[in-house]
């Protein structure tokens, strides 16, 4: 005879549900810093007469992997815990899953930092 399954969530789920929510809140941080980063290269990129070439070009790339970086970060705040809640497995999949997500982005992010920075070095001092 099984004994049915208490209705409380055992410490290990309460961990669990605590570090996917800790995810899903970096998740939101890196969705807002992007629309930050996104809003101030497009600024700077219709400010074109300032740029030359050769920073326009490296702005243009890395707009496009912000841009890029957007795809992991909406995937990883999908709500799929719900999908079976109080699982174990599942929570330990859904934690895993958001971490590798945000990992993605936050490398793609860095990609992207990279170019943009590249593109401002030498703002104003020669069109290059």
């Amino acid at each position: 005879m099984r004994l049915p399954k208490p209705d409380f969530p055992s410490d290990r789920v309460k961990h669990l549900e605590k570090r996917i929510k800790e995810l899903n809140d970096k998740a939101s941080q890196l969705l807002l810093f992007l629309s930050f980063a996104l809003v101030v290269a497009a600024i700077l990129e219709t400010t074109g007469h300032q740029l030359g070439p050769l920073q326009t070009e490296l702005l243009t790339r890395g707009m496009r992997c912000w841009t890029y970086a957007i795809f992991p970060i909406l995937i990883a705040v999908l709500p799929v815990k719900e999908l079976r809640e109080r699982s174990e497995g599942w929570y330990k999949f859904i934690r895993c899953s958001k971490f590798l997500l945000l990992l993605a982005a936050i490398l793609i992010i860095m990609n992207g930092t990279r170019f943009f920075v590249h593109a401002i070095y030498h703002l104003g001092s020669t069109k290059w």
